[in-house]
């Protein structure tokens, strides 16, 4: 794992005289270059001597910033010779416009973590790292954002008037009468108009498809599918494809494309 910020403690406060344990606190955040709506892993990892301080007694406060959590936060504690181990991980996205690019890549700079434990004999210790800068890429270029509609030419001569077209003007006008009266007989004797498919329909198929392509699409692809059918589902009742889809658009791990396209398969299924 590449650190992004490696910090090693820049103070302590001791009480009663007793000494202050080091820590020495790394901050990482995977990818360092996302976009809108992609998943980053914040991991924050506190290391101290681990017969001078309380393991139960560590805290680790790490703010998100800009970007929005968006799962539960989990702290593992462990042991690694004589040193105690404390990891805190975070899952986060940019989802607001704080956070989001505008004419190019946008560095947003997450605040300090800090890190506070107690002392064996009394006292507490205080660590803190330098803070993690995240780029957030935009999706479009700004090239294509700021492109003009391209005109169009319209026709507005006519060509010159040909004697020879008002001697065929009877026949071609008796033929369009003949076709009028056949396509309003046909319109009269229809059993049925044909229905236009239904607006939810349309967009369920729509989504189904973008998610079986995105299966041979990079991983961030997958997850915005994943995303659009889990709400297109949600808004006609199928609570738990809607769930499933949801799932795999946040998991932690890279949704496969394998389980993209079953996923694709039960959303055409529900739609039937």
């Amino acid at each position: 794992m590449r650190l992004l910020a490696v910090g090693i403690v820049a103070g302590w406060l001791a009480v009663g005289g007793a000494q202050a344990a080091p820590i020495r606190v790394q901050a990482d955040a995977q990818p360092a270059r996302a976009g809108v709506g992609d998943a980053i892993r914040y991991v924050v990892v506190a290391r101290f001597p681990a017969s001078a301080v309380d393991a139960s007694s560590v805290r680790i406060f790490a703010d998100a910033g800009a970007l929005v959590q968006t799962g539960p936060a989990t702290t593992t504690r462990r042991v690694d010779g004589s040193a105690l181990v404390v990891t805190l991980v975070q899952h986060v996205a940019c989802l607001d416009l704080p956070c989001a690019p505008a004419a190019g890549a946008r560095r947003v700079r997450l605040p300090a973590p800090r890190v506070t434990a107690e002392l064996t004999d009394r006292g507490v210790a205080i660590g803190r790292t330098e803070p993690v800068t995240v780029v957030v890429e935009p999706r479009v270029a700004g090239a294509d954002v700021r492109a003009a509609t391209p005109p169009y030419r319209q026709q507005t001569a006519l060509p010159a008037a040909d004697g020879r077209a008002g001697g065929l003007s009877g026949p071609f006008t008796a033929a369009a009468a003949v076709f009028a009266l056949i396509a309003v007989l046909l319109a009269v004797v229809a059993l049925r108009p044909r229905s236009r498919p239904d607006a939810h329909e349309a967009e369920l198929a729509r989504a189904v498809r973008l998610l079986r392509e995105s299966a041979g699409r990079p991983v961030s692809d997958r997850r915005r599918a994943a995303d659009l059918v889990s709400r297109v589902t949600g808004s006609v009742g199928a609570r738990s494809i809607a769930a499933d889809a949801a799932r795999l658009a946040w998991s932690e791990s890279s949704p496969k494309a394998e389980g993209t396209v079953a996923l694709a398969e039960r959303a055409e299924d529900a739609g039937r």
